[in-house]
């Protein structure tokens, strides 16, 4: 699974220009062609998704997140990674996140189908 291959099924068909506004400097969309998806990529574009074009508010606090071992591995992702760990979109195990790991199709299509239906969450969030 790659990074154009994840935003593709969140945002649609892929479009360059879109794609630089919702990942902005992080990486080309050239790079995304052919780059594995993270799981704090998945994160990232997922919480854009959810935030920007589903519009849904933040958790409140996201204390709750900080049982997970490796949410620090990656400062800049603590908050994308702690507000769709929350909200049940994504999930850890035995308290690690995985930040660092490759996401699977089977995995993103989860992932996926949690950020679209709320009822498919993890907690039902």
């Amino acid at each position: 699974m790659t990074v154009r291959d994840f935003y593709s099924m969140l945002f649609g068909e892929f479009n360059e220009s879109e794609f630089s506004l919702y990942y902005g400097e992080q990486l080309s969309a050239k790079e995304a062609d052919t780059k594995p998806l993270e799981k704090r990529t998945a994160a990232y574009m997922v919480y854009v998704f959810i935030s920007q074009v589903k519009k849904e508010a933040d958790e409140p606090s996201i204390e709750p997140a900080f049982v997970l071992k490796d949410i620090y591995e990656c400062p800049a992702c603590i908050r994308y990674v702690a507000q769709v760990y929350l909200k049940g979109i994504m999930t850890a195990k035995d308290r690690v996140f995985g930040v660092r790991e490759k996401v699977e199709e089977e995995e993103a299509a989860t992932i996926i189908s949690r950020a679209f239906d709320r009822s498919k969450r993890f907690g039902g969030k």
